[in-house]
């Protein structure tokens, strides 16, 4: 009596017959891969994987002499077996056990057909090993040549990685951006940017906008002119944590931007915009802050820039703070308030009521010697900017004028 056999399902030959329609489009480069896209040519290799290791293995086997080779692959470093060694990057290498990878693919060769390895939905698992093998070929960093034909595969490289590299070519910054936007690299970005722009890289208006869909964790890394053409957006996605290695010079043109981009915001809302911008502030922009009746707290108040800081009174200081005044006292051993006590009388100070001192007693000047005027032989009294500064007594003045 003849068995009937089942035939197969009709949903794994549909299955398999999209994946291999997909996975042809793809390698001749008519289709570029989309999540869903890859997902089903994964879904169709994988079957097929499936279905060709049951056909493999022999039912009356004990399962356990198919684990033990498996423990022992880990264990060891297996070289590549005769006729597996890779010669060309096609699907053929989806089917590669992780340890095959391993032993049989060169970095070379993933380097020189790096668009397929694009092309090919491989799993993360097989795309680790390729990064692998392309960092034991280039331990110095990958080169010029190789960064151009990335593409996607850039989002398996970390900022470490970045650093290594010379980028020199605009364009390649643009692909590598494009291919970025909404993946959640935003470090890599970062890491991107300051390798152009430190090797002298110029960013175009067109490369700027790009990076504006970004995080801006490039912000210090860009010159104090590029800042200049940072979109006013980007502003109101900034984060302190964005501007902690930002110069003085960089804060100056930040603040600006975001006091430009903030214009529209009043109140406390404003405050709470461009506090992490207070870097950049000068002494004109924190006596604003006391006609709009915008007070700051002592922790804003150490972020403030120290020349900012030097010129204003104790009456100018103590409006700005306003009712958060009292949080001075603990800040009076840091920078810019220990500098700023240092400049102002005593007797003013007493009068804040916070127990501050370090201030000039009563009844001395204080002559700034790097001013203008002390170096051309008339000392300037109470310096306006940060130096050494002499304290004498009026008295002395006196007498070395009648001498």
């Amino acid at each position: 009596m003849a068995l009937q056999t089942a035939p197969p399902r009709l949903g794994s030959q549909r299955t398999r017959a999209r994946g291999s329609l997909l996975l042809l489009l793809l390698c001749l480069g008519w289709v570029l891969p989309s999540r869903a896209q890859a997902a089903d040519v994964r879904l169709a290799l994988l079957t097929s994987r499936l279905q060709r290791t049951s056909r493999d293995l022999s039912w009356q086997q004990p399962e356990l002499t198919v684990l033990l080779p498996r423990a022992r692959r880990g264990a060891e470093k297996k070289a590549c077996p005769p006729g597996r060694e890779a010669q060309v990057v096609d699907e053929n290498l989806f089917f590669y056990e992780e340890w095959e990878l391993e032993a049989c693919m060169d970095g070379a060769l993933l380097a020189t057909q790096m668009r397929q390895v694009n092309r090919i939905p491989f799993t993360y698992q097989q795309l680790h090993i390729f990064k692998r093998k392309l960092d034991e070929f280039y331990p110095q960093g990958y080169p010029q040549s190789l960064i151009e034909r990335l593409s996607y595969f850039f989002l398996h490289v970390t900022p470490e990685d970045i650093h290594k590299w010379n980028v020199t070519s605009l364009d390649t910054v643009k692909s590598l951006l494009k291919v970025s936007q909404g993946r959640g690299v935003d470090v890599q970005v970062a890491a991107l940017i300051a390798r152009y722009v430190g090797g002298g890289g110029e960013l175009d208006k067109a490369a700027l906008d790009t990076l504006a869909t970004f995080r801006p964790a490039y912000l210090c890394v860009l010159r104090p002119e590029q800042l200049g053409s940072v979109q006013l957006s980007v502003l109101w996605m900034t984060t302190p944590q964005d501007l902690g290695a930002c110069s003085s010079l960089q804060m100056a043109v930040l603040y600006h931007k975001a006091h430009t981009a903030f214009q529209n915001v009043s109140g406390s809302e404003y405050f709470t915009r461009i506090e992490p911008f207070l870097g950049g502030a000068s002494t004109e922009d924190l006596r604003a802050f006391t006609w709009q009746n915008i007070s700051i707290d002592a922790a804003a108040f150490k972020k403030l820039p120290t020349e900012a800081v030097l010129s204003l009174t104790v009456a100018e200081v103590q409006k700005l703070l306003g009712p958060n005044l009292v949080g001075l006292k603990a800040e009076a051993g840091n920078v810019p308030l220990r500098d700023w006590i240092s400049r102002q009388s005593q007797e003013d100070l007493d009068r804040l009521g916070l127990g501050l001192v370090g201030g000039v007693p009563n009844g001395y000047l204080v002559l700034d010697l790097h001013s203008r005027e002390a170096s051309s032989g008339s000392p300037h009294c109470l310096g306006r900017g940060p130096g050494p500064v002499l304290t004498v007594t009026a008295s002395l003045l006196l007498v070395s004028v009648l001498s």
